[in-house]
């Protein structure tokens, strides 16, 4: 079976790293060792620590930022051009590759986001800390979902009223 990479911008990574690192949830099937857990594991931490540093403007950690390169290495090797319904897009060759496989996405979704321009809109939720993408128009949100977070934020200004 071979799959394409679909996912957008750097919204795969941070549904990872938003994800409590629990590995039926995030892997499902997907066959794993114990050490490729615990890898993935070390890939969930250090993508969150480089990703919740650059949110704050303190720069990722060199230990995180060669953390993502590893992976990105491994996946460089299987990644490749494959025919989709409309042409052609980048996937990934190899389905051998067990769990490192569904890892390969997120660290290409990380690095988008790294290199890119919307790492300037990059947030943590400044009440859950859930990272997220400030795509409102004056980039002032604050608030990971506003039904949730700031919701919850906005009630407890009013009963201090504020």
């Amino acid at each position: 079976m071979v799959s394409t990479h679909q996912s957008v911008g750097g919204t795969a990574c941070l549904d990872f790293i938003n994800t409590k690192f629990d590995p039926e949830s995030l892997f499902g099937e997907v066959p794993a060792s114990p050490k490729s857990l615990g890898a993935a594991r070390r890939f969930h931490r250090a993508l969150q620590r480089l990703l919740t540093a650059e949110a704050k403007g303190a720069g990722g950690s060199d230990r995180d930022l060669a953390t993502l390169n590893r992976v990105l290495s491994q996946a460089g090797k299987s990644r490749g051009i494959l025919p989709t319904v409309r042409g052609y897009g980048w996937g990934f060759l190899d389905d051998s590759a067990g769990l490192a496989r569904v890892l390969w996405p997120v660290a290409f979704s990380a690095a988008r986001l790294l290199e890119g321009t919307d790492l300037e809109h990059l947030k943590a939720c400044g009440g859950c800390g859930r990272l997220f993408l400030d795509a409102s128009r004056n980039h002032s949100r604050r608030w990971c979902d506003m039904d949730g977070c700031g919701n919850r934020e906005k009630q407890r200004r009013w009963r201090e009223g504020k």
